[in-house]
C-alpha cells in the first residue's frame, strides 16, 4: 500500500510538472509580421498572472539582442532567463529579432544580424571625426543598404519604425499598462534603445542601455524628459571606457560623454552615489544626476568593476545563438546549449529596480 501511495504521488509530481512546463512553454511564442515589404519576427513572454488575471493590466519591456544576436539567445543566455524574471516580477516581455542574413566569406557563410540606430551607418557631419579606422569596409554589407561607407556596418531597415510600430501594436492587442512601458537593449541593442528614446520618448517610460555601441559623436539627447540608465564594464575590450579605439579599429562615445550630454538636456542639477540599493549590494559604482526639469526623473550610469562586453551578472560569450523557439527562422546559426537557468540574474534584478520607479502620467 505504501509502495502504491508513493508511484500515485510520483505520477502526480510528474503529471504537475508536464502540465506547468507545458504551460510555460505556451506563454512563450513567436509572431511574424511583414513590415514595409520584409519578414519580421518577435517573441512574446506572458507571465502566468496574465491569464489568471483578466481585467489586470501589466508592464512592458521590449528587449533587443546585439549585434550578430538573436531574439531568442538574448532572453536564454544574454539575459540569463528575463522570462524568469518576468514571471517574478509579472510584465510582458517582447524579443523583436533584427534583420539578418548569412554572409558567405571565403565559402564560409556567418550568421550577421542588427538594428539601424540611424546614425552608426552615417558619414561623419562637417567636423566630426569618422567613427572607424578603416581604408575600406570591412563588414558585412546587408543586401538592402544601397551606400556604406567604410565605417557602416548595421542594417538599413527602418527599425526606429518597426520597433515603434511594434510596442503599439503589443499595446492593443494586450493588455499593457501604457504608463509602464519600457525599452532595454545590449551593445548595438543598446546604441538602438538610446536612439529610439531620443527620437520617441513619448512611447516608453525609460530607457536601458547595456554596454551601447554609440559611434564617436553620435549620442543624442531626447526630445523631451526621460529617465535613462546606462551600465557599461571597466573592463570592456569591444568599446573602451575611455573611448581610445577599440581593436576592431571603430570609436565610440564614452558613457560619461553620454551620461552628461542626457543629464544636461533634461536640466538635472544635483549628483549623487548609490541611487539604486540594488546595484551597489552587488557591487556597481553608480553616478545619478537628479533634481531634473521633472522632478521625478533621473539619469543613471554603473560601471560593473571587472565587467566585460555583457550583460551585468552574465558573461560576455553568452547569447550569440539561438533557442528552439526560433529553429525556423533562424536555422543556420549556433543552438544554445547552455543549460536554462534556474535562478533569477541580480543584472536583472538592478535594471527593474530602475525601471519600476518610471512612469507615465496617465
Amino acid at each position: 500500500m505504501i509502495r502504491l501511495i508513493l508511484i500515485l504521488k510520483i505520477l502526480v509530481l510528474t503529471g504537475i510538472s508536464s502540465f506547468l512546463h507545458a504551460k510555460h512553454e505556451n506563454n512563450f511564442f513567436s509572431l511574424n509580421v511583414e513590415w514595409q515589404g520584409i519578414d519580421r519576427e518577435y517573441l512574446i513572454y506572458l507571465p502566468e498572472e496574465y491569464y489568471e488575471e483578466p481585467n489586470m493590466s501589466f508592464p512592458l519591456i521590449v528587449g533587443l539582442h546585439g549585434y550578430v544576436g538573436t531574439a531568442s539567445g538574448f532572453e536564454r543566455e544574454t539575459s540569463k532567463g528575463m522570462n524568469l524574471h518576468a514571471e517574478k516580477e509579472n510584465y510582458i516581455t517582447v524579443y523583436p529579432q533584427g534583420s539578418h542574413f548569412n554572409n558567405k566569406d571565403n565559402k564560409k557563410s556567418s550568421f550577421v544580424s542588427s538594428w539601424n540606430d540611424v546614425v552608426s551607418n552615417a558619414e561623419p557631419e562637417p567636423g566630426m571625426p569618422p567613427s572607424c579606422s578603416h581604408q575600406k569596409s570591412v563588414s558585412p554589407k546587408p543586401t538592402e543598404c544601397k551606400k556604406f561607407g567604410n565605417c557602416a556596418w548595421t542594417s538599413c531597415y527602418d527599425d526606429l519604425g518597426f520597433l515603434k510600430w511594434l510596442i503599439e501594436e503589443i499595446s492593443e492587442k494586450y493588455r499593457v499598462d501604457i504608463s509602464r512601458r519600457y525599452m532595454v537593449g545590449l551593445s548595438n541593442g543598446g546604441a538602438m534603445t538610446h536612439r529610439f528614446a531620443c527620437t520617441y520618448p513619448e512611447m516608453i517610460s525609460a530607457a536601458v542601455a547595456v554596454v551601447p555601441s554609440i559611434a564617436i559623436g553620435r549620442s543624442c539627447t531626447p526630445s523631451s524628459s526621460m529617465p535613462y540608465l546606462q551600465i557599461v564594464g571597466d573592463n570592456d575590450q569591444v568599446i573602451p571606457l575611455d573611448g581610445s579605439k577599440a581593436e576592431s579599429g571603430f570609436y565610440y562615445d564614452t558613457p560619461f560623454k553620454t551620461f552628461n550630454l542626457w543629464a544636461d538636456s533634461m536640466q538635472c542639477k544635483d549628483q549623487s552615489r548609490d541611487s539604486l540599493s540594488l546595484a551597489k549590494k552587488s557591487g556597481l559604482n553608480c553616478h545619478t544626476r537628479n533634481n531634473c526639469t521633472n522632478s521625478r526623473h533621473e539619469v543613471i550610469n554603473c560601471i560593473v568593476p571587472g565587467g566585460a562586453h555583457s550583460w551585468p551578472g552574465q558573461t560576455s560569450d553568452a547569447g550569440y545563438c539561438r533557442d528552439n523557439i526560433q529553429k525556423d527562422s533562424v536555422p543556420n546559426y549556433f543552438n544554445c546549449l547552455k543549460p536554462y537557468p534556474v535562478e533569477i540574474n541580480w543584472g536583472n534584478e538592478v535594471i527593474w529596480e530602475f525601471l519600476k520607479n518610471h512612469r507615465k502620467n496617465k
